[in-house]
Order: structure tokens, then C-alpha cells, then sequence
């Protein structure tokens, strides 16, 4: 075995996911060559040292806050829940209510004898009794003075 292609298989030696027969070949090889074994050595320095220092050990205040904490969100996730499970009934209701009015609004729509959807709107918006006119200039931009001449002439007209 090459020392190049050892050195792939290194990493896979230290995390114990070589297979028995390419263990054994890379074994045979590090225990002849010095320079792949110091290699391995040094990768395998981090887990060495893993396993020897004990975990830490938790302090006990360390649990008496994490319960503590652990409550405080069993309680807010209770309150989402409840939440939702209204939020479940009334979407539903008023997706309903929604749809009624729509129903309702297209048959007023159809049921007219002019299907003229301008005319369906001013007969919503504005009433019958109430005339109203757009302020349109006869020619050029809309401007103030001319805004102003067309309210004094729809005055004029009204009396």
C-alpha cells in the first residue's frame, strides 16, 4: 500500500469506518512506515484526548433552571395550541361566510338586466338620487382653475 493513498484512509481509521480487510492492510502498513504512523498520531491526538478527559459535570443549579425553563414553555406552547385550535373552528366559518357573500354579490350581479359591471358599481357606491359627474377639461391638462370652473358650473346647473 502507498503512503498516498494511507493517508486517505486515515480519518476513516480514526472514526472506526474502515472494513476488517483494509483495516488490517493500513496496520501493516503504519507499523513499517514511520512517517504515515506519526501522520496517524497526530490526527488521532483529538480523539485520544476525548476519551481520556471525564464530561463535565452539571452544576445543580444547571437543572433547577432548565426546569424552570422547560415549564415556562410547556405553558406557551399550551396557550399556541389553544390558539390554533379556535383558529381551526373560525377560518373555516369565515372562508364560509366569505363565500356566501360573494355568492350572494354575483347573483345581484347576474340578476340584473344589464350585465354592465361599471353600472353595478355606481348602483352600489352611489344612488340614483344622487347625480354625479366627472370633472373632465374640454381640452389641454387638468388643472386647478379648470377644476374650479367645472364645481361652478355643475353649481350653476344644479339651480
Amino acid at each position: 500500500m502507498k503512503c498516498t493513498s494511507v493517508r486517505n484512509l486515515l480519518n476513516l481509521k480514526i472514526d472506526e469506518e474502515l472494513s476488517g480487510p483494509e483495516a488490517a492492510e493500513l496496520q501493516a502498513h503504519l507499523s513499517h512506515c514511520a512517517q504515515c504512523n506519526r501522520e496517524y498520531g497526530l490526527l488521532s491526538l483529538p480523539t485520544r484526548l476525548g476519551r481520556a478527559v471525564p464530561p463535565p459535570a452539571a452544576s445543580p443549579y444547571f437543572y433547577g433552571k432548565l426546569r424552570l425553563e422547560l415549564e415556562t414553555k410547556v405553558r406557551d406552547a399550551a396557550g399556541w395550541q389553544v390558539i390554533l385550535g379556535l383558529a381551526r373552528q373560525v377560518i373555516p366559518v369565515l372562508a364560509g361566510i366569505t363565500l356566501a357573500l360573494l355568492t350572494v354579490f354575483a347573483y345581484d350581479q347576474m340578476s340584473s338586466p344589464k350585465h354592465d359591471l361599471y353600472r353595478a358599481y355606481d348602483r352600489i357606491l352611489a344612488p340614483e338620487e344622487q347625480p354625479h359627474r366627472m370633472l373632465v377639461p374640454e381640452e389641454g391638462y387638468l388643472t386647478d382653475e379648470s377644476v374650479l370652473i367645472a364645481i361652478a358650473e355643475r353649481d350653476s346647473n344644479r339651480r
